[in-house]
């Protein structure tokens, strides 16, 4: 019986050894930031038609950076900073993927505005405005620096220089 006892005590501490440096062993976990629209949350997710009718899902672009840009083209500080837009996504467009988010007009209104001023990015559609709604967005352009988690890490309003879209964006010339 004394040897049952033993080899059962054995046993237990054996476990219970095991037990115990996994409990304390560092565990992996994913922390999930919480869902909004301010500098470290998780921007929220949205699907838009881009002016060739495809959907386009910010999620479809998780693991690169994203400069996330609403504007229209009736709006004089959004049309100053296309230009700088445009000369990000040439240089740096592999780094930072950009999603202009047109507020509020139609398909061809975008379109023909990119057209005019020879912007190769992609835009998305928010005819209903209820993307900008979701951002909080009350003025544009607002743009917003998303980090490959999709973790906001930067958010302006009003518009961006060349330079500035650089350092928002973590790229280092």
């Amino acid at each position: 019986m004394n040897k049952k006892i033993a080899i059962f005590l054995i046993v237990a501490l054996i476990i219970g050894g095991l037990s115990f440096f996994y409990l304390q062993s560092p565990k992996s976990e994913v922390v999930q930031a919480e869902v909004g629209t301010e500098i470290d949350m998780q921007a929220p997710d949205f699907e838009l038609k881009n002016i060739n009718d495809k959907k386009v899902s910010l999620s479809d672009f998780r693991g690169q950076k994203v400069f996330l840009n609403f504007w229209a083209s009736w709006c004089p500080p959004c049309r100053e900073e296309m230009p700088d837009i445009q000369k990000l996504h040439e240089n740096y467009g592999e780094e930072v993927i950009i999603l202009a988010v047109n507020v509020g007009e139609n398909k061809s209104t975008a379109a023909n505005f990119m057209m005019k001023n020879g912007l190769s990015f992609s835009v998305l559609l928010d005819t209903d405005k209820s993307t900008a709604q979701n951002y909080l967005v009350r003025g544009i352009p607002t743009s917003y620096f998303l980090n490959e988690d999709g973790i906001i890490k930067n958010k302006v309003v009003g518009a961006v220089s060349y330079e500035k879209m650089l350092e928002l964006s973590g790229i280092k010339e």
